[in-house]
């Protein structure tokens, strides 16, 4: 491997003091960055790269640079995805990266550290000061692009025309620079991992809400027409069967989009929502009691109602017609409780769970709840009452 000499083997250059107006370049090139990392940040995924350059650019043209780039994997090679050249400098070549030829710098990166090359003439004689001094290169200095403790990449600023001073703490304001590109790129990726993914359960519930439901809706008619010209048990079951899998298909939906952001929240009253939510269930003989004030929180009103209703139909199925419900405040957040059977402690921890059921049910409602309660950030719980019912409390709301 290509040894460093001196102060590029430790990452440092030979000094971090700099000319009497260091100080005030440092200052500029710092508030540069704040309006790079503002910008990247905020960028959408397809001005990302339009932005990057600019950025390079911004930079570059501070620090006194002529070319400046993002080297980023891309499948099992690294090759260059973003650049800035001065007037009158030609792109970097070649644009795919031969990493065996690089070692010394590539272990450097990979050890995430910074490196600077104030003189490419002081580098041990091998191919990476062969190709940099063919290529008209001067001084460079690199900067490692780390995701998840991984190297995907690195900043490289060269110089052709000077030999700056790549000071200590320049080179960290650098790296800063580095960290918020290598963010952005996550940040992007994974916003397009998500959008790909809604796509699919799009997809996916519309073939269940229409594929699944068409001939659900023939069979429940036929059934119907049947019922009218003879009384059979056997009717009666197959139309309870249809009805299950008309509730499994509403269910499955729910699960389908339980991935969609919580995005539309405003300050909402509990006890309105709660009334809402059980007007919508069939809930027979059993009472809903709101305990005190509920008072308000900030929710997209829709879900939690959504998650209401799963609770409110959980304990109807499971502690009878005549169920009484309590829905009431806690200190961090409020609790839905029943006077039940309530659930034992055995299978507390795998009542959210989908598929889990205790009486041949879809298995799904509770899972909905909670993908509700955590997609709003906040946490769910069940316990039992004093009177041995079932307590689910919602914790983690932010007054």
């Amino acid at each position: 491997m290509d040894g460093l000499p001196g102060e590029l083997a430790s990452g440092r250059v030979a000094s971090d003091t700099g000319p009497p107006d260091a100080d005030g370049h440092h200052a500029t090139l710092r508030s540069i960055v704040l309006d790079v990392s503002t910008s990247l940040m905020s960028a959408e995924p397809d001005e990302l790269d339009t932005k990057i350059e600019w950025s390079l650019g911004t930079v570059g043209e501070h620090i006194g640079a002529d070319r400046g780039y993002t080297v980023e994997s891309r499948g099992d090679a690294f090759s260059v995805a973003a650049e800035w050249t001065a007037d009158d400098i030609d792109p970097r070549q070649p644009r795919r990266l031969d990493l065996d030829a690089h070692e010394w710098l590539v272990d450097r990166l990979e050890g995430f550290e910074n490196v600077p090359v104030p003189d490419v003439g002081e580098l041990p004689a091998g191919p990476t000061r062969r190709h940099l001094r063919d290529a008209g290169v001067r001084s460079a200095v690199f900067l490692p692009m780390v995701d998840s403790w991984s190297l995907v990449g690195f900043v490289g600023f060269e110089t052709l025309t000077a030999d700056p001073e790549w000071r200590g703490p320049e080179v960290s304001t650098l790296r800063t620079a580095a960290d918020v590109v290598t963010h952005s790129r996550a940040r992007v990726r994974r916003e397009r991992e998500l959008a790909a993914q809604n796509e699919r359960l799009e997809a996916f519930a519309s073939v269940v809400s229409h594929d699944l439901r068409n001939p659900l809706n023939v069979v429940t008619g036929s059934i119907e027409i049947a019922q009218a010209e003879t009384d059979s048990d056997h009717l009666d079951r197959a139309a309870r069967a249809a009805d299950r899998m008309d509730d499994l298909i509403d269910q499955v939906l729910t699960l389908a989009r339980e991935g969609e952001d919580i995005s539309d929240t405003r300050a909402v009253r509990l006890a309105h929502v709660a009334d809402l939510a059980w007007d919508a269930v069939d809930t027979a003989a059993a009472d809903l009691r709101v305990e005190g004030d509920l008072g308000v929180v900030d929710a997209d009103p829709d879900r939690l109602q959504e998650g209401f209703a799963n609770l409110f139909r959980n304990a109807v199925e499971h502690a009878g017609d005549d169920v009484v419900v309590r829905v009431g405040r806690s200190d961090d957040g409020f609790y839905v409780a029943d006077d039940g059977p309530g659930i034992p402690e055995s299978e507390r921890d795998a009542v959210f769970d989908r598929g889990h059921t205790s009486d041949g049910g879809t298995g799904l409602g509770l899972a909905i709840v909670r993908s509700i309660v955590e997609a709003h950030g906040w946490e769910i719980s069940v316990t039992d009452t004093e009177d041995g019912g079932a307590r689910f409390d919602v914790t983690d709301i932010a007054e």
